[in-house]
């Protein structure tokens, strides 16, 4: 594990003489495609880095590689030259390359899988500072980034890339395996890892960072490509500690390094004692259970986005008092969970929410009495992509759905029958087409019957054609053939 160096230490090895001028020297800007960013990000674990490429207002999904043959994927020419300008390389590794293949896939390559759901490999958390939005440029973004390092707001970061705004990026590896990046199972390390990330755009959001980019499905330009908007390559810069060695972190050290930026929630209050007998212990705990989990899905929901944003403000805040007014909180726990919900939020000039709105939101909130509003309804009204859908329902039994705007038509299904009604219509079938053999002047046969089932729609085994044959009183005539003497019959048609 390599250890923690101060922010003075990382200004004295940049050789930067104050915080004005140049951060660090030139960086390496390569004159082709490199995978030398990529690599030391997914260090050759067994996931899959999606690529994909800009043309025009087109996004194609190139492909995806395992992360074990990045080092020497650039050395083709065919795929130097497909991920030549505007070219992209997933930040994460994905469990699988993707079940089909789109007309944009190169056949050299696996085809794309990239979402949230399909993350497997944790290998960094960073920002993408667009600081020309706030009129910087890329030296004047690095300078400010180390100001926050110098001030003990940020830790040293383990990666830059430059184009037209920046990406500061910190590796992250295993506590037990240092040379690997970290699992995105179980659901709560996703958790802790968006809260990181959730601080780390916190304290760069006044030098341009981007809430885009804040999911672990993001992905970054691919250091030597061109980055057509300003007609120049991608350069990168990976700094190192006055040892040598690139920066490196555990999940648990960049908590603890950004704990005092980091909203920490307090534990659930436990469920008021039922004065009810009629209430057994097991209902009283699943209808608390019910407004725990959406209480828990709201807060993870604020995270993922770093706050409600117009549009959604007022269901938001309208769905978290309902659930702290089914739970019966506490006046204290009211003001801390209303508190937290209000971080983030867009406050357009005019129509700001303060505390005290949310507070008497609550108060005027009827208990629910008929199981509150159902998933869907919650998904519509907070606009629930399917990329958070995915992150709310990890490791739960009944997903939580995606917003209607964002679903598919769903073709009805079809009923389903009993075993019972299946035996019943299959044996009418059987009676009926063995009549219409026998009226034709034909001897119904097992394979006869049973392709004739099929042509109905009617699977069923040949032992179960034969059997129903026999049961409407038309047995086969070809049963069984004759065999040889001393050997068994046995049932061929």
């Amino acid at each position: 594990m390599t250890p923690l160096r101060t922010a003075a230490e990382l200004m004295e090895r940049l050789d930067v003489a104050n915080a004005s001028g140049p951060v660090m020297s030139p960086p390496k800007r390569p004159r082709r495609p490199s995978a030398e960013v990529p690599d030391f990000l997914h260090r050759g674990s067994d996931g899959y880095v999606p690529l994909a490429r800009k043309v025009g207002a087109e996004w194609q999904e190139l492909g995806s590689v395992p992360a074990g043959q990045l080092r020497g994927l650039f050395a083709d020419e065919v795929m130097a030259a497909a991920v030549q300008s505007d070219s992209y390389f997933g930040l994460h590794g994905m469990y699988r390359a993707g079940r089909y293949r789109t007309k944009h896939t190169l056949p050299q390559l696996q085809p794309s899988l990239r979402n949230v759901d399909s993350v497997r490999w944790l290998t960094c958390c960073g920002v993408d500072l667009d600081a020309y939005n706030v009129g910087l440029d890329v030296h004047g973004a690095m300078a400010a980034v180390m100001r926050l390092v110098d001030a003990g707001t940020l830790p040293p970061p383990s990666v830059f890339t430059m184009s037209r705004g920046l990406w500061v990026l910190w590796r992250l590896h295993d506590k037990l395996y240092s040379e690997e990046p970290i699992r995105a199972y179980p659901e709560s390390v996703m958790a802790r890892w968006a809260k990181v990330q959730m601080a780390l755009h916190t304290a760069c959001a006044e030098i341009g960072s981007d809430t885009a980019t804040r999911h672990a499905a993001t992905v970054t330009r691919i250091p030597g490509s061109v980055n057509t908007k300003n007609g120049r390559r991608v350069g990168y810069m990976i700094p190192a500690d006055t040892a040598g060695r690139p920066f490196s972190y555990t999940l648990d050290e960049l908590e603890g390094y950004l704990r005092p930026h980091i909203v920490v929630e307090a534990p659930a209050l436990p469920a008021p004692k039922s004065t009810n007998p009629t209430y057994s212990r097991r209902a009283l705990k699943g209808w608390h259970g019910r407004w725990h989990s959406m209480k828990r899905r709201l807060a993870q929901l604020h995270d993922m986005r770093g706050g409600w944003k117009c549009g959604t403000r007022s269901s938001a805040l309208h769905y978290v008092a309902l659930c702290l007014r089914a739970l019966n909180a506490e006046p204290k726990e009211v003001r801390r969970v209303m508190a937290q919900h209000l971080v983030g939020m867009e406050q357009p000039a005019g129509d700001r929410l303060q505390l005290s709105h949310a507070l008497r939101l609550f108060s005027s909130m009827k208990p629910p009495r008929h199981g509150g509003p159902h998933n869907q309804t919650v998904a519509d009204a907070l606009h629930v992509t399917p990329d958070e859908a995915a992150l709310l329902s990890a490791d739960r039994k009944k997903p939580f759905p995606a917003a209607s705007q964002y679903r598919a038509a769903v073709l009805v299904e079809a009923p389903k029958l009993s075993k019972a009604e299946a035996t019943a219509r299959r044996r009418e079938a059987v009676k009926r087409i063995c009549d219409t053999l026998t009226g034709n002047g034909l001897i119904p046969d097992g394979p006869d019957v049973q392709a004739q089932l099929l042509l109905e729609g009617i699977t069923a085994a040949r032992a179960t054609v034969l059997a129903d044959m026999k049961y409407v009183g038309c047995p086969s005539a070809r049963t069984h053939r004759s065999q040889p003497a001393g050997e068994s019959q046995t049932q061929l048609f």
